[in-house]
């Protein structure tokens, strides 16, 4: 049996070789297909799936992940240390710029306020009298000074006046600095018990709560965190390939998990100057409005930067082109009797499924987008609809 086998393969091989030779019986056969010149020069004919040239808008995006932030977020703490007395937000609260957020006990800073004035106004009535005082010394010492210039007096009692004067006037200079020195800590003192009230820095939304009512903390301790999201903003490393498309005021599309059916609307509002030595990634950021505060701080978010953007070029399907040994072609269809014709191309910018071609092509010309790969230069097509059928195009002897 296994002889048998060989036998029969060794006689179809044979019998190939002498067919493509055209040898014994299969003499007659090769000359009827040299007859047939135009099925040579055209070869087989091939089926194929066209579309046409058109014109069209293209854009170059560039895609890349990262987390929301807000918009400025700050973790408010006292100014001074105390006794939370009472917190006047919960987390969630929608605060306005300069409302209060949480108070702390006072009646310390209260007495202190009124330990200040009450001190300031012993050291004002302590310099009133050093002003009299002083004023009495000058007026004695101008009678002094009178007499002595009519020999009533001694010399001595002139000086003596005069030191005293002097030392008056000293007084006096030294119960004002007093006086100002007071003045300064019941300036302090009110100032004091102003911090103790705890204001919001901007408008936002309560993010966090640190304490409750009853805590002691120092002039650092975190009470609340403040998050503005009328705005959120994100940042995504660049590629030192990719750094230098980007600029501030390009359009952005931002998606998220949360809200998988909307496109949020952005554009890169700052640029790093710099790339980082280990990553060679420089930092972009992203600003985009928030109406309703929908997107929050932490969302996982997909961006598409806009590059480049050309309007009114030529367009063909991705599927067109061809590799070239000089680059890149694509079949053009060309005659009644359809044959496909390679032409040379530059491509440009791809989106969609459609790339940006220059060539000698023109709207509305079809071109291959599929059996691309069987066709020679000038080679007989038969165009075929996506569901299989023929549109035309055959020629005779098909």
């Amino acid at each position: 049996m296994k002889k048998i086998v060989i036998t029969v393969i060794a006689l179809l091989t044979l019998g190939a070789l002498f067919y493509s030779l055209g040898i014994g019986p299969f003499k007659e056969e090769l000359a009827k297909g040299q007859q047939h010149g135009g099925r040579r020069r055209g070869g087989k004919t091939v089926s194929v799936q066209v579309a046409k040239v058109r014109i069209g808008d293209v854009e170059e995006k560039l895609s890349f992940v990262g987390s929301l932030m807000a918009n400025a977020s700050v973790t408010v703490a006292p100014k001074i240390a105390g006794r939370v007395e009472k917190l006047f937000v919960r987390v969630g609260d929608l605060v306005k710029e300069g409302q209060l957020v949480a108070r702390l006990e006072k009646d310390e800073l209260a007495e202190d306020l009124k330990e200040a004035e009450a001190s300031l106004n012993v050291y004002k009535a302590t310099l009133k009298g050093k002003e009299a005082e002083l004023s009495d010394l000058k007026r004695k010492l101008d009678r002094y000074k009178t007499l002595f210039e009519k020999n009533f007096i001694a010399r001595e009692e002139v000086d003596t006046v005069e030191t005293g004067a002097l030392t008056a006037a000293a007084q006096v200079e030294l119960t004002k600095a007093q006086v100002a020195q007071m003045k300064a800590r019941l300036d302090n003192a009110r100032i004091r018990l102003k911090y103790s009230e705890v204001i919001s820095p901007f408008a936002g939304y309560v993010g966090k709560r640190f304490v409750d009512r009853g805590a002691l903390v120092n002039s650092s301790s975190p009470l609340v965190m403040i998050v503005d999201l009328s705005r959120v903003k994100v940042n995504v490393p660049v590629v030192e390939k990719d750094y230098r498309k980007i600029s501030i005021g390009q359009l952005s599309s931002i998606t998220v998990d949360a809200y998988p059916r909307r496109r949020f609307e952005g554009k890169v509002a700052r640029v790093a100057p710099l790339l980082n030595p280990e990553t060679r990634t420089g930092e972009v950021e992203i600003e985009l409005a928030n109406p309703g505060a929908v997107l929050k701080p932490g969302m996982f978010a997909r961006v598409e930067i806009v590059v480049q953007k050309r309007r009114g070029v030529l367009l063909v399907p991705e599927g067109a082109q061809v590799k070239t040994a000089k680059g890149y072609g694509l079949f053009k269809v060309q005659g009644n009797e359809p044959r496909a014709k390679l032409v040379a191309i530059k491509t440009g910018l791809s989106h969609k499924g459609w790339v940006e071609v220059e060539g000698p092509l023109k709207p509305g010309d079809q071109i291959v987008t599929l059996g691309s790969n069987l066709l020679r230069d000038g080679q007989r097509i038969r165009l075929v609809k996506r569901d299989g059928f023929a549109t035309g195009g055959l020629g005779k002897g098909e």
